[in-house]
């Protein structure tokens, strides 16, 4: 580390606004880096820009996480995009990045179209009247004893569904597929448990050492056509995307042309994560 901008522990987990020598600034919690400014904007654009695309023309959106504001700020360069809601457990941790990661959020937090909920996600969800065009996941992984495990399992996720308007698309952080391949295969199967229609795509991130991966689902549309979409650019520019660093056509295909290895895995791997069997990171 070169530098330490901020160090704390909240009634949740323990985080740490750092500067490291290869990495840059970055927010590590609980001892696991969560961004690093080297690559932040190739998680977010790859957690975020698939799914809007997938609906098509997203107006509301609920962000479960995303502390640092930057899943907030690739859901807002959508134009179509009139409300967004963030829920994010952890309020200490949330000032902490507005104050300290202006890189990530960009403004983001004040942007009209967003409102911050601190409230655990089950109980907003559980909670809530409303409805979304689009739900992203970007939780913490599913430790034990830890604050998000149970947003893995089936139930919340068929929870989720009932939440979302027709033609509705879910995206959820899903581990790497080679450093943790039982639980990223897990938190598949548990989409395509809960969804009629489910797929998984890849990144890789140099701050988490290792190929990342994402699920995303939809009972209404056919997710699993993007691994054969070729018109990425035409797409975001019909939208209104300006500004992307990582995302377009020829990272597109990369992201969902899926190694055989990873495939065989998913294909071999039959266990889905519930409230009374979870799957947890291991220790």
């Amino acid at each position: 580390m070169k530098r330490v901008y901020a160090f704390g522990k909240s009634k949740y987990q323990t985080y740490l606004v750092v500067e490291f020598e290869d990495l840059g600034k970055a927010l590590v919690i609980d001892g696991k880096t969560q961004s690093a400014i080297i690559d932040e904007f190739v998680y977010h654009e790859s957690l975020v820009q698939p799914a809007m695309i997938a609906h098509g023309s997203p107006r509301s959106v609920l962000i479960l996480g995303g502390g640092e504001g930057a899943t907030a700020r690739e859901v807002l360069k959508f134009p179509s995009v009139n409300k967004v809601i963030m829920v994010d457990i952890d309020e200490e941790v949330v000032n902490a990045c507005k104050e300290l990661l202006p890189e990530w959020h960009r403004g983001a937090f004040d942007d009209p179209r967003l409102k911050l909920v601190i409230d655990d996600a089950e109980h907003y969800v559980t909670t809530t009247g409303e409805k979304f065009d689009v739900i992203i996941a970007d939780l913490v992984d599913p430790e034990e004893g830890g604050p998000a495990w149970r947003l893995y399992t089936k139930e919340f996720y068929e929870l989720l569904k009932s939440k979302l308007n027709k033609g509705g698309v879910f995206v959820t952080q899903a581990t790497s597929p080679v450093l943790t391949p039982s639980v990223h295969a897990t938190i598949y199967n548990t989409v395509r448990a809960a969804f009629k229609h489910a797929t998984s795509y890849y990144v890789y991130i140099r701050s988490f050492e290792g190929l990342w991966g994402f699920v995303m689902g939809s009972d209404n549309i056919e997710v699993e056509s993007l691994r054969s979409t070729n018109d990425i650019d035409s797409r975001l520019s019909s939208m209104g995307v300006k500004g992307n660093r990582f995302y377009d056509s020829e990272s597109h295909r990369s992201m969902f042309n899926v190694p055989k290895n990873i495939r065989d895995f998913l294909a071999s791997w039959n266990e889905v994560s519930t409230l009374s069997h979870p799957v947890y990171l291991p220790a």
